[in-house]
């Protein structure tokens, strides 16, 4: 099935606020929990959290690692505005800034230890628009960890896996959550991006629609 890219970012409040009322705490946290087993060695730094939302990827990772500086940069103001009331009703002012913008254009006077993201590849038009952030922000020997859908093998499949995992959730989630399928890489895409990037990166299948993309940054 070829890629289709989504329509537009969550730039309508409503929209926003369905996605913040969702919940995605096991899935979230999961992300962090796998962070924390591969880089063990992680314990304080300056993070980047590229696409961050509503800030709840953001807001766990200051919980997991309080020594941690999160730096969160999201294109959608209604996103933002929601994340920076949670960051307040959690107290945690002094671990997370956020900023509107949009990557790789944004810029930040210094160099990042972690570059970090959850569902963010599947919004970009190529996915060399990763590869060119990780150049941008990453110092040498970064941290480097995505996570993100899989496209499906058909149309037929994506209606599927949208009925089966969120055929409770309101329309607009089920409606985005297919789209987002649709606008997602293939395994095998990004595999190929990296081979001929020459970045030593690891991608693996973490369940039925779910990858995850991990590595150190050389330079």
């Amino acid at each position: 099935m070829e890629r289709t890219l989504e329509p537009e970012l969550m730039l309508d409040p409503h929209q926003a606020f369905a996605y913040a009322s969702a919940d995605f705490s096991t899935a979230h946290q999961a992300v962090i929990e796998r962070f924390a087993a591969i880089f063990s060695a992680f314990n304080e730094g300056l993070v980047l959290d590229m696409g961050c939302g509503t800030a709840d990827i953001s807001i766990r990772f200051a919980k997991r690692f309080p020594r941690a500086k999160i730096i969160g940069v999201d294109g959608s103001p209604s996103m933002l505005s929601i994340g920076r009331k949670r960051i307040e009703e959690y107290h945690l002012s002094h671990s997370i800034e956020l900023f509107e913008g949009i990557i790789p254009t944004w810029s930040y006077p210094a160099p990042f230890d972690v570059l970090l993201s959850n569902s963010l590849l599947h919004h970009l038009p190529r996915l060399s628009i990763a590869w060119q952030a990780i150049k941008k922000y990453a110092k040498k020997g970064a941290f480097i960890f995505f996570a993100d859908l899989i496209r499906p093998e058909s149309i037929e499949k994506a209606r599927l896996l949208t009925e089966s995992y969120v055929q409770n959730a309101p329309f607009l989630l089920k409606r985005d959550f297919f789209n987002s399928l649709l606008a997602s890489f293939t395994i095998e895409e990004i595999s190929q991006e990296i081979q001929s990037k020459n970045l030593s990166f690891t991608v693996e299948q973490i369940s039925d629609f779910h990858l995850m993309i991990h590595g150190i940054f050389n330079g």
